[in-house]
């Protein structure tokens, strides 16, 4: 009579890991990979939570940043260049090296852009740093806590903005910057994301002299 085979092993073949750290032990390229993915799903998850309008959580702050180090520097006069789409432009290079870009589409509609200069002698593919999309009107203030903002349908035509002076502006928290403009045609108010550039409310009110 036969002996019974030991079925506890398979002739020719290794066993398979059967824990998690044994595919690791075996395939440390596996856990690698996932250490390395961890600070960009971070980032992705912080830009999704306060909806940053397609720049990632890094770059939402680095703006912030630059408009909180050259805030006087983004109230000097500035003159349009038009493109080919009827695009207006403007670009205003600050002391510190940054430029602050200015944008107004055919709609009327205006963006802000800063362009670090460490952005200008980095060599960087695949990014173009010029206008970020359209504008965000929700985003967390912190955690469980939104702030809702509808975009008045007041909007200074392009000459009128060209001409107008920013009389003050003032962060109104961690993230929005409210501006008071003067135009010839009387002022208004503008809050701005300074995560994207994005204006989130604007309203005419009487002229003033602070904000």
């Amino acid at each position: 009579m036969d002996e019974p085979s030991d079925k506890s092993t398979t002739s020719g073949s290794d066993p398979k890991p059967q824990r998690w750290w044994q595919w690791v032990l075996l395939y440390p390229a596996l856990l690698l990979a996932a250490i390395s993915a961890v600070p960009d799903w971070v980032d992705r998850a912080l830009a999704v939570y306060y909806e940053t309008s397609g720049n990632s959580f890094a770059e939402a702050e680095e703006q912030n940043t630059l408009w909180r180090r050259n805030l006087t520097c983004s109230a000097a006069p500035f003159a349009w260049y038009s493109n080919p789409e009827n695009v207006k432009i403007d670009a205003t290079i600050c002391n510190s090296g940054d430029v602050f870009v200015r944008a107004s589409t055919p709609k009327n509609e205006q963006f802000f852009k800063w362009i670090p200069v460490s952005e200008v002698i980095r060599e960087e593919k695949g990014r173009n740093p010029i206008i970020p999309p359209a504008n965000a009107q929700v985003y967390p203030r912190s955690a469980g806590d939104q702030l809702k903002y509808s975009v008045s349908n007041y909007s200074p035509t392009p000459v009128q903005y060209q001409n107008a002076r920013v009389v003050c502006q003032r962060f109104l928290d961690q993230r929005r910057l409210v501006r008071h403009v003067q135009t010839p045609q009387g002022c208004f108010d503008e809050i701005i994301d300074t995560f994207n550039g994005a204006i989130i409310n604007r309203q005419p009110t009487p002229c003033r002299n602070r904000c």
